[in-house]
């Protein structure tokens, strides 16, 4: 039982150091839990929601949580204590301790050195911290804001300026890739033309497009955060959803445009853009994370600008399409 010594080297914002505590209830597994009981009383540490269980050299062999040595036990800590869980080092990205802590159902990640010795630990008020942070940094990314080097709270605080130039660059290229979008339009002027309740459709084509493509987005940034996700098996899952999705928004969109118009061809034009802008979306949306990740780039920064100009240029491409077949 006592302070563990700091890390002499200061560490990243981001690192699992810059989150632990060194003064943890640590215990061998030999203790009698009475005994140990007795030893926390009037002590206090800076994280102790969980003791952690190590042999003479420090190395980490298992943990009781509090709640357990609380309620009592006339055995040892090796009699209730739990396997040593995997642990982080203290150069960890933060973003390996959540994904640990939630793969786990973990309240305190343990940190050991490159020996293996235990160090300290990341409490459960740090896990919160990182869980929002990474969520926050998701949104940016998602929203194609570069990410901010103290991390993305920092980026709230940050001069004008700064924060002007992290949001600006995808947003420039959205404008410019938008030209795409125009330029579907204008192919098709003659058919917006003949028949003026083509457009009315053109707003919700390019939501639903955009919902399904953000849907796989998300879907596919999660999945590379987690190594042991089988990507292939992933994308025809999503390319099955995306056909359901379709099949599904499509026959209901063809039946109020029906209900409304009454015209059966614009119906069908309608249900068969849904229907395949549907099924592009979300292979679009999944596929792109993963493509930036093979090429070495962050997954999750710019796939929502860049997903939203292919979804929309090919949902409207499909839909003046279907127009030109069956309406014109």
């Amino acid at each position: 039982m006592r302070d563990l010594p700091e890390t002499i080297d200061p560490p990243e914002h981001d690192e699992a150091g810059a989150h632990m505590e060194t003064s943890v209830p640590t215990a061998g597994p030999d203790t009698p839990v009475s005994e140990l009981f007795e030893r926390l009383r009037g002590q206090r540490f800076k994280s102790a929601a969980t003791v952690f269980v190590t042999d003479t050299d420090d190395r980490l062999l298992g943990y009781v949580r509090i709640n357990d040595i609380i309620a009592g036990h006339d055995g040892t800590l090796a009699d209730i204590m739990a396997p040593a869980p995997e642990a982080v080092t203290p150069e960890a990205d933060q973003e390996d301790i959540a994904a640990l802590a939630m793969r786990l159902d973990m309240i305190s990640v343990p940190v050991v050195d490159d020996a293996g010795r235990f160090v300290g630990a990341v409490p459960p008020g740090e896990l919160f911290r990182i869980l929002r942070e990474e969520h926050f940094e998701d949104l940016q990314h998602g929203a194609g804001i570069s990410p901010h080097e103290d991390g993305p709270a920092a980026s709230l605080h940050a001069p004008l300026l700064d924060r002007l130039r992290r949001r600006l660059p995808w947003l420039v290229f959205g404008l410019l890739a938008s030209s795409l979008v125009t330029m579907v339009m204008v192919g098709f002027e003659e058919a917006l033309a003949a028949n003026v309740a083509v457009a009315f459709f053109v707003p919700a084509l390019v939501y639903i497009a955009g919902a399904i493509g953000s849907q796989a987005v998300s879907v596919s940034v999660r999945a590379l955060a987690e190594e042991k996700i089988a990507i292939g098996k992933l994308l025809r899952d999503e390319m099955i959803i995306g056909l359901g999705i379709g099949v599904s928004l499509g026959v209901l969109a063809a039946g109020g445009v029906q209900l409304v118009f009454g015209d059966a061809l614009l119906s069908l034009a309608v249900g068969l853009a849904i229907l395949g802008g549907g099924a592009v979306s979300a292979v679009v949306g999944f596929a792109l994370p993963w493509t930036f990740d093979r090429l070495g780039a962050d997954p999750a920064l710019g796939s929502g600008p860049v997903c939203t100009i292919i979804q929309d240029a090919a949902s409207l491409a499909i839909y003046f399409l279907s127009v030109s077949v069956f309406v014109m």
